[in-house]
């Protein structure tokens, strides 16, 4: 009897996702990293940066939307010792899973849709021109909950959408006493296509 169960409910998932309206969603967007707290030395400040990405968008009225995105993060720190300004940049790998409901029409031309979902951020990269500052310093990977909402409009789609940090981003072996974690607002554009 299990196992009648179980084949009928991967039966039903396999056919409902072949039935599932499908939508590939390519974008830009810009992000504001701010964290909730400074460094011991330096005041962080935050910064335009800009991403890239492409999700899928599996369902209609509910969906689940994995997806992908190279993220480039731009901060200013601001330090008391005679350093001064310090340009930081920083390249994240972001994997998000969004699960959402859009209300509108049936046909998807026009909708507005709310979403919210986790996401893990896979720190590539971090440097400035000023200082050398040590990649060490940062997590490999940090955890983030999203929320958010969007615009669809025929193929083109708007998302504003706000992560709160759920992880340190600092190893705290390297930097003493940090405990901040990485907040960021961002906004994307994009198209969509139906399949």
């Amino acid at each position: 009897m299990k196992k009648q169960i179980i084949t009928l409910a991967f039966i039903f998932c396999t056919i409902s996702l072949a039935l599932a309206q499908v939508t590939l969603r390519p974008y830009v967007g810009i992000n504001s990293h701010n964290l909730t707290e400074d460094f011991d030395d330096a005041d962080w400040k935050s910064a335009v940066g800009y991403q890239v990405g492409i999700d899928l968008q599996i369902g209609g009225k509910f969906y689940i939307q994995p997806g992908v995105q190279l993220e480039f993060a731009k901060n200013k720190l601001d330090f008391t010792t005679p350093v001064g300004n310090v340009d930081l940049k920083r390249t994240h790998l972001r994997i998000p899973v969004m699960l959402g409901v859009a209300l509108g029409e049936n046909s998807g031309n026009f909708s507005f849709r709310i979403f919210t979902g986790p996401n893990a951020s896979i720190l590539l990269d971090s440097n400035t021109d000023e200082i050398d500052l040590n990649n060490n310093s940062w997590k490999d990977a940090v955890f983030g909950w999203n929320v958010g909402a969007g615009l669809d409009l025929s193929i083109f789609f708007v998302d504003l959408g706000y992560q709160f940090g759920l992880s340190d981003v600092y190893d705290l072996k390297v930097v003493n006493g940090a405990d901040a974690k990485d907040n960021v607002f961002y906004a994307n554009a994009g198209l969509r296509v139906r399949f």
